[in-house]
């Protein structure tokens, strides 16, 4: 099988645990990611190209949502904090107090509302109106008995969803606040995202990948890997999907048929913790536990050149899925 080969962006110096594109590319897209040495980055999707780097966090971040023009990018974290920025500007906009670590973040579509979610067991889920000057959360949300892992918005913000290290993925009711699914897992979620198109949510969990319909809850698809599967990242056009896994392979497989298409690695291989791809399908980057970023080219030209990127401004449940 063909090693294939891609860009590779250097900039941070601790692992790189989540990524987020935007979706609206007239202008060209952004990739935003999240690393454990505190800094939350932005740079060219395309090129890798550092346009900031913000550093305002005073401990690890631990994840990072784009809105879909790219400009707003939320960030959360080990400080407590979520901070709201310019994203082009690198200038902070807001920021949100929260009592234990943040570990996930997600913008609605335009920046308007934000969902919020903490490691430990007894914070809520909590959605914010960031329009607002005020700064308590709209509504607060309870029921996982451990920490998040995850939240996406989805159904048109109506509802979102919620991973847990307590095994469950549960779908809430933004205007009631109320649980409406959930379904378990044999292992906690690694990874959770929302398809472009809406009406696919791929989850990541050790045993292999699963695509929900988040408007049945019912389960389209589930492929078990004889890897542990530490993130996964399915194409805008569906034809394929990206899983990682824990000693430094991309895989990449037909959707229809799971027919394995390729294979990205590193000549030094580092945990994948981060797959995402470009609004235009063309990348799938990949945020690696030595705090690298691999843009991976779907397509790549006839003799592939890997650039390496310095940047100089771095100074319980309804079902059992078994």
């Amino acid at each position: 099988m063909r090693h294939e080969i891609g860009v590779l962006c250097l900039g941070h110096s601790d692992s790189v645990v989540e990524l987020s594109f935007n979706r609206d590319y007239d202008t060209g897209f952004f990739l935003a990611s999240a690393g454990l040495d505190g800094v939350a980055a932005l740079r060219h999707g395309e090129t890798g190209d550092c346009i900031t780097n913000l550093t305002k966090h005073t401990d690890s971040v631990w994840s990072v949502s784009l809105s879909h023009d790219a400009k707003i990018l939320a960030s959360g974290g080990a400080d407590c904090k979520v901070r709201v920025w310019d994203a082009l500007l690198g200038k902070q906009l807001k920021k949100l107090r929260h009592t234990k670590t943040v570990a996930c973040v997600d913008l609605n579509p335009k920046a308007t509302r934000l969902l919020t979610g903490c490691v430990d067991q007894e914070s809520p889920l909590a959605l914010f109106d960031i329009e607002q000057s005020v700064k308590a959360p709209l509504m607060e949300f309870h029921g996982h008995n451990r920490g998040v892992r995850d939240v996406i918005f989805c159904l048109e913000e109506h509802c979102f969803l919620s991973s847990s290290y307590d095994r469950t993925v549960r779908m809430w009711d933004c205007r009631s606040g109320t649980r409406t699914n959930s379904i378990f897992l044999p292992h906690h979620v690694k990874s959770m995202e929302l398809h472009p198109s809406g009406d696919i949510v791929t989850i990541a969990y050790a045993g292999g990948v699963i695509f929900l319909n988040p408007k049945s809850f019912e389960v389209l698809k589930h492929r078990k890997l004889p890897y542990k599967v530490t993130a996964a990242s399915l194409s805008p056009n569906k034809e394929i999907y990206v899983c990682g896994n824990n000693m430094g392979y991309s895989f990449k497989y037909d959707y229809d048929t799971d027919v394995n298409r390729g294979l990205y690695a590193s000549q030094n291989p580092s945990a994948v913790l981060a797959l995402s791809f470009s609004p235009n399908g063309e990348v799938c980057a990949i945020g690696s536990q030595d705090g690298s970023i691999i843009l991976w080219r779907m397509k790549p030209k006839q003799t592939p050149v890997v650039r390496h990127l310095e940047d100089e401004d771095d100074g319980e449940q309804n079902e059992s899925i078994s």
